[in-house]
């Protein structure tokens, strides 16, 4: 059964992710991926040419991504991402415009590859908006960044591997000002589990439930779907395969 814990969880720098949401910027504008009713979306790009340097229109990047830190494969019919972590965290995703109600489904498959980390710093990200929480002044971001595309987003969910199997479906709130905006998901863990491919479908509107009680549910729009790595020294790597939005 699903636990929610409301405390700071060691998985993830709570920084990295609230420097996205203190430079969240509306892209009513830029290309997003859009997804009809009652059909699903395949997130990853179905060709082998996928560079960070050359992204797709409705792609962006948060931080710096060193060379040979994520990389495409395409083969039979299967898209996967490999993406390895470095000295400073980083994003990458792709911009979506889905409501959550209406697709609330993301299954994936991933390979974690072993070493000597606690929770692994590659993760799955996935940002929403219009349910209840307030993005911060985009003026701000414009400023800093001027031309980045990250689209505007008031909530978050990561989705984490975890050091032991027992922790799987345990979720966690990460305090913030002026509220609690992020929250972390344990889909899988242990070290007798890495090295392996393994399916994973969680419930997105479920959990955004669970964490965010008082949210207008049927308000809530999916607004990216992505990786991110948090700051690791040695890098460490994961693959990603079928990563699927879908009702």
């Amino acid at each position: 059964m699903t636990r929610l814990r409301r405390r700071l969880a060691p998985p993830f720098p709570a920084c990295f992710v609230a420097g996205l949401f203190a430079f969240a910027l509306s892209a009513c504008s830029l290309p997003e991926a859009t997804i009809q009713l009652g059909s699903s979306l395949s997130i990853l790009p179905a060709h082998s040419s996928f560079a960070v340097d050359e992204l797709p229109d409705d792609w962006f990047t948060h931080g710096t991504i060193p060379a040979d830190k994520v990389s495409a494969s395409a083969s039979l019919g299967s898209s996967s991402l490999s993406v390895s972590s470095a000295h400073t965290p980083f994003l990458v995703a792709r911009r979506v415009r889905a409501n959550l109600h209406a697709t609330p489904y993301l299954s994936w498959r991933w390979r974690v590859e072993p070493g000597k980390w606690q929770y692994h710093p590659v993760r799955l990200v996935v940002g929403f908006s219009g349910g209840g929480g307030t993005p911060a002044d985009p003026s701000v971001f414009a400023r800093l960044f001027p031309g980045s595309a990250i689209p505007a987003y008031d909530r978050v969910i990561s989705f984490v591997w975890a050091p032991s199997a027992l922790m799987r479906g345990t979720l966690v709130q990460l305090p913030s000002q002026p509220e609690l905006r992020e929250a972390q998901y344990m889909v899988r863990g242990g070290m007798e589990n890495v090295g392996r491919w393994w399916p994973e479908t969680v419930d997105l509107a479920a959990l955004y439930r669970r964490s965010w009680p008082d949210d207008r549910i049927n308000a809530t729009r999916i607004a990216f779907i992505g990786v991110s790595a948090a700051p690791s020294t040695p890098a460490f790597q994961a693959y990603l395969a079928d990563l699927q939005l879908s009702r």
